[in-house]
């Protein structure tokens, strides 16, 4: 009797030699076999005060398609800032806690272990003041827009404590007042609202006379309604009578109370330089006729990368996850001289490497423009993340 299960063997056997051979034109003849994600390193423990890791660290550079950002490493230098690799600055920067925006990421693998490393600073292409290149869409002007606050990270690190004395020193007295008006009164309204305009006509001359000071005493003529109708400037110290006129005219905008009789006012005013150099008003601020070429300053601008590489590390060392644009309007005269430098367009959110960057941008020298004198903005961009050195 033929045992059951010879058969059953048999009969597999003989179906195994009749089935066709796959057809070279069958999809499952060439197909490989899927390849398996590639998994990051696990995370080891984070250090204290460590950096955030660059974007797309972990990745390795061989598994970047060639026209992906993180094939390359950092530039200090970027062509067209729409360009960056970062996965954050276009969204939401505060998409990660442990990642700052990055204006162009490069992987950990890009970098030599044991490489040193720094934070990435670029410099976007600078423009004529004036010429400022108009983002293409509403994405490109929100991402403009949270590179220009910037952060101090989540939840923020608390700035800084101020240092020195920034603004010009003002000082508002009220001297004498005849009539039913109190002076203490007067006084506290007057330090409130003429700041500003005293402010306002000291820059008329102080940007290009910076240590103008002096005290000018103005006696004021206001009526029963509380309106001044009469300013005239009796003594002044200061050297600029441009700046003298610009006092009389503003002190008429004081608004007084309403009293049962008219009055007379006369108030002092004092202005000394502060620690910073005083911006020219929005009148002067011309384009200039001169020219040069955007790579001709922003080699020159590179000479300064050491700098404010050290402004930045000093302040990451209270706010580590400091990030942010920092867009820079110079004047250079037609020698060649930086004889302007001061923040626009922008709000970096750390005000005492703003003027550390600030001091150091004024310590620049430029190649005599073409033309005359100029004005241009170069912006930058500060990033925590990690660069390969000599950048």
């Amino acid at each position: 009797m033929i045992d059951a299960r010879t058969l059953l063997a048999a009969a597999v056997a003989l179906s195994a030699c009749a089935a066709p051979a796959p057809s070279p034109r069958d999809p499952r003849a060439s197909a490989a076999p899927a390849a398996a994600p590639l998994a990051p390193a696990a995370a080891g423990p984070a250090l204290a005060g460590a950096r955030p890791a660059p974007a797309g660290a972990g990745v390795p550079a061989s598994a970047a398609a060639p026209g992906d950002p993180r094939a390359s490493g950092d530039l200090h230098v970027s062509g067209d800032p729409r360009a960056s690799g970062d996965p954050h600055a276009p969204g939401d920067p505060h998409a990660s806690t442990d990642a700052s925006p990055s204006p162009d990421a490069s992987p950990a693998s890009a970098v030599p272990r044991g490489a040193p490393r720094g934070p990435s600073i670029e410099i976007d292409p600078p423009y004529k003041l004036g010429q400022r290149p108009a983002p293409r869409g509403q994405a490109e002007t929100a991402e403009r827009d949270r590179w220009n606050a910037g952060g101090r990270g989540d939840p923020p690190a608390p700035p800084p404590p101020a240092e020195g004395h920034p603004l010009p020193r003002i000082i508002v007295d009220i001297d004498k007042v005849k009539g039913p008006l109190k002076a203490r009164d007067v006084e506290r309204i007057a330090r409130r609202h003429l700041w500003i305009h005293v402010y306002s006509c000291y820059r008329l001359r102080a940007y290009r006379e910076p240590s103008l000071h002096g005290k000018t005493t103005v006696r004021l003529t206001v009526s029963r309604a509380g309106k001044v109708t009469g300013a005239r400037a009796t003594a002044s110290t200061l050297s600029a009578p441009d700046v003298v006129a610009c006092l009389e005219q503003r002190a008429r905008s004081l608004p007084l109370p309403r009293a049962k009789a008219g009055s007379t006012v006369v108030a002092s005013l004092q202005v000394y330089p502060g620690d910073e150099p005083v911006e020219p008003p929005p009148s002067v601020l011309a384009p200039g006729p001169g020219e040069l070429r955007p790579e001709v300053i922003t080699a020159a601008l590179a000479d300064a990368l050491p700098a404010w590489r050290g402004c930045y590390e000093a302040a990451l060392a209270g706010a580590p996850a400091l990030w942010g644009r920092l867009a820079i309007r110079f004047h250079v005269t037609a020698a060649g001289a930086v004889d302007e430098a001061f923040e626009v367009e922008s709000h970096f959110p750390d005000e005492r490497m703003t003027r550390c960057v600030l001091r150091r941008a004024r310590a620049l020298t430029f190649p005599a423009p073409e033309g005359g004198d100029l004005r241009f903005v170069a912006p930058l961009r500060f990033s925590p993340e990690p660069q390969p050195s000599g950048r």
